[in-house]
């Protein structure tokens, strides 16, 4: 005779995020995912997202309803409206400053998507069933829509970053509607604080966990690339809205003046035409092994974003003893570096051709460099504090539910 079930009473959370899945690599999807399969643990967790693999088109590629990944529950939904992203990027133009209505954004939100309504009136309908619901990314449909729909027990995530967008009246309302906040990191919520009134609502900077790694075998992986000569990392989204056009303007000009030039290897999506540089390859989309073997045999990870909330590439780079190269238009990536002492950073053309040759150049640099960066993460980028951080989160958002509920009796 088989064993009872016991009832799972432990509380219950929900997530929403515009994509969901082990295949999904972008920064704030990981975050949210991460950070979803280890409150599991504690709680039973239910993440709301779309059937969309591709952010530039959201199509609909996975299947609606209700299933598990993991310890998680996911439930999807359709997104009713394919995005153009050259007609999107056209209207965003008529509106990027420039005096314009809340009903015109309104119209640029729904066209940037992910456009699913069934989302947000299926978390207004089910959510006093949850202590608490984070919401990840300010920017997207689901997140406005969904903070309009369930803010009782919201916790925004926003991954803010200086961009156009975020100076819309709309972005008012999202900022004003959660309970809590989590900060990818400190400069973050300063930005944010700069632009909203967010009072003494509870907040912490709750950043990201690096988990720590057996060193991997760089020679595999350079054999099975066929690579030789010493070379920088770029690894993520080959977007020039990344900054990787940029980036790779600046690799040539480097490739020509320095003797003994490091080649420039790019591991990822490609979402621009493909570069045809000298010296610049292109590995494609990795393992995470392979990944973490690129970024350990890299003499510098190069991260040219000015669109930064976090950058877990170049965490996951230091944790490995490689230091970073970051453009000087991001305070975030800025920040990392004067706090760890483990990367240079670039405001022109030429201070990035300074900087890579002396990261590629100077073996002793390098090394105290990749030091600094060891110990910079495992002392502030470990799972375990991350978690204690969203779980005072969880806690304190649950108190103030609990003083509401008192009150209205």
């Amino acid at each position: 005779m088989s064993e009872p079930r016991t009832r799972d009473t432990r509380p219950r959370i929900a997530v929403v995020v515009q994509r969901y899945g082990p295949e999904i690599t972008g920064g704030s999807e990981s975050l949210a995912r991460a950070v979803a399969e280890r409150l599991a643990e504690d709680y039973r967790v239910t993440v709301y997202t779309t059937c969309a693999l591709d952010y530039i088109t959201w199509r609909n590629e996975l299947k609606e309803g209700t299933s598990r990944i993991g310890p998680v529950e996911v439930v999807r939904f359709h997104v009713e409206e394919e995005r153009d992203l050259d007609a999107f990027n056209a209207y965003s133009e008529t509106l990027y400053g420039k005096k314009h209505s809340e009903e015109e954004e309104l119209i640029w939100l729904k066209r940037q998507g992910p456009y699913v309504p069934r989302l947000a009136q299926h978390l207004e309908t089910s959510k006093d069933r949850y202590h608490a619901i984070l919401f990840f990314t300010y920017l997207y449909f689901p997140v406005y829509w969904g903070l309009r729909a369930a803010p009782e027990h919201a916790i925004l995530c926003p991954t803010a970053h200086d961009e156009p967008p975020i100076r819309f009246h709309i972005y008012d309302t999202v900022f004003s509607l959660p309970r809590a906040f989590a900060f990818n990191t400190a400069a973050e919520e300063r930005f944010t604080r700069s632009l909203f009134d967010l009072g003494d609502k509870p907040s912490q900077v709750t950043g990201i966990g690096i988990d720590p790694v057996e060193p991997p075998d760089v020679e595999a992986f350079k054999i099975r690339y066929d690579i030789h000569a010493p070379y920088v990392l770029y690894a993520g989204r080959i977007d020039a809205g990344k900054g990787c056009a940029e980036m790779l303007e600046h690799y040539a000009c480097y490739r020509q003046s320095c003797r003994g030039a490091a080649e420039m290897v790019l591991i990822g999506k490609m979402a621009m035409p493909t570069p045809r540089i000298p010296g610049v390859r292109y590995l494609g989309y990795l393992s995470e092994a392979e990944k973490r073997a690129a970024m350990a045999g890299a003499r510098a990870v190069v991260c040219p974003s000015p669109f930064e909330s976090l950058s877990i590439v170049l965490l996951e780079g230091m944790s490995l003893g490689t230091p970073a190269l970051v453009t000087a238009r991001s305070e975030v990536l800025t920040d990392h570096c004067r706090q760890s002492n483990a990367g240079l950073y670039y405001a022109t053309g030429e201070e990035f051709v300074e900087s890579l040759d002396l990261l590629v150049r100077e073996t002793g640099l390098r090394q105290a460099m990749g030091d600094n960066g060891r110990r910079y993460v495992e002392r502030d980028y470990r799972w375990e504090s991350v978690m204690e951080r969203y779980h005072a989160l969880i806690d304190a958002v649950g108190r103030l539910s609990s003083r509401r509920e008192t009150r209205a009796r």
